[in-house]
């Protein structure tokens, strides 16, 4: 379907999942299509131009369909009707905003930078893996969050030298799960691939790489915990602090797993066959503005050479209420998992300091 000939709905003054008031201009705007944002650490461009907004067909037969049914499911409010104009693509922009505060969506604020769309076609590039009885649900990061997490490991290695990478993989596990998290393993690859690229140049060594290795502190080399091995050492503290990380962290860890993420055809993934790797909604690393942040602002000059895939996809067949239901439930587990991480998050000590 060309998208040129059809009419969208909007509602650009108000995001569901709106970036908070960075504490840190490490995770920096998103920059135009091709270009770098500029901050004083992490950056992360922009989305292809892509306006930063719900879009829907107008009133595509679709549109029409799926209001429809979330009327019936009653995940719709009949009430907001008359305040979408009597329209179901704007009927439907309001239920989506419903949905997601009603799961959290002032949580995830604090911590992530998220934008919701329903669309007529999977890859805002090009209509290729589109499908005419379909529209799609997409969720992608419009900034990157920032977790300093050195700090909280430093804090846990006291307790247990294996805690601190039990807990690192309870919480960026959970996230990685629903979105795309660069950390200190993205940043190895990174270095090993610069490395491949200047191997037989005549001077090599002129070249200088973000020393990776070094930052990850000798914790992380150590086997994680069980998960309820973590729970019974909560129980064993005494600090409210330690209590709070050691309890909440293993329940992130249960959030996330509620809800599969959903699975889309061959015929959909076909379209970003020439895409590059999701943008990152988190990027984590051990200190401010360390080697892995390095590696992050390095790599975002580059990674909008091709479109992007979606962190997140699902299907909608707006005549069928098992596929509009199970795409709606998705989307609940998706913001019940970044809201509970960015509880987790403000809980870290040291993650919300200046630096």
């Amino acid at each position: 379907m060309e998208t040129s000939v059809e009419e969208f709905a909007r509602c650009d003054s108000d995001r569901i999942l709106p970036p908070r008031a960075q504490r840190d201009r490490a995770a920096t705007r998103l920059a135009a299509a091709g270009l770098m944002g500029r901050g004083s650490g992490a950056i992360l461009p922009r989305l292809g131009g892509m306006p930063v907004e719900y879009r829907i067909a107008g009133e595509d037969r679709r549109a029409i369909l799926l209001a429809q049914m979330l009327t019936e499911l009653e995940i719709g409010d009949p009430s907001d009707w008359e305040q979408a104009g009597r329209s179901p693509s704007g009927y439907i922009l309001a239920t989506l905003k419903r949905w997601i505060a009603c799961h959290d969506g002032g949580i995830i604020r604090q911590q992530f930078a998220l934008d919701a769309t329903i669309s007529n076609t999977p890859d805002p590039y090009s209509d290729e893996g589109a499908r005419r009885e379909l529209l799609y649900l997409i969720v992608n990061p419009d900034s990157a969050g920032y977790v300093v997490i050195g700090p909280t490991l430093e804090l846990l290695a006291t307790v247990h030298p294996r805690l601190p990478v039990s807990f690192y993989h309870l919480f960026i596990g959970a996230v990685r799960r629903w979105m795309r998290v660069y950390d200190y393993d993205d940043a190895l690859a990174r270095v090993e691939m610069l490395r491949d690229w200047v191997e037989g140049e005549e001077n090599p060594e002129q070249y200088e790489f973000p020393e990776v290795e070094g930052c990850i502190p000798a914790f992380m080399k150590e086997k994680p915990l069980e998960t309820e091995a973590v729970r019974r050492l909560a129980d064993k503290t005494t600090d409210e602090t330690l209590c709070g990380l050691l309890n909440t962290a293993p329940n992130l860890e249960s959030t996330s797993h509620k809800v599969r993420p959903a699975e889309i055809t061959e015929e959909t993934q076909e379209a970003f066959m020439d895409s590059n790797p999701p943008l990152p909604a988190l990027l984590v690393s051990f200190k401010r503005h360390d080697a892995v942040a390095a590696c992050f602002d390095d790599e975002s000059r580059g990674v909008m050479e091709a479109g992007p895939e979606p962190n997140f996809i699902v299907e909608i067949n707006p005549g069928d209420p098992a596929s509009v239901q199970q795409a709606f439930e998705t989307l609940g587990g998706l913001c019940e998992t970044t809201a509970a991480a960015s509880r987790l998050a403000e809980m870290c000590p040291g993650n919300n300091e200046e630096g």
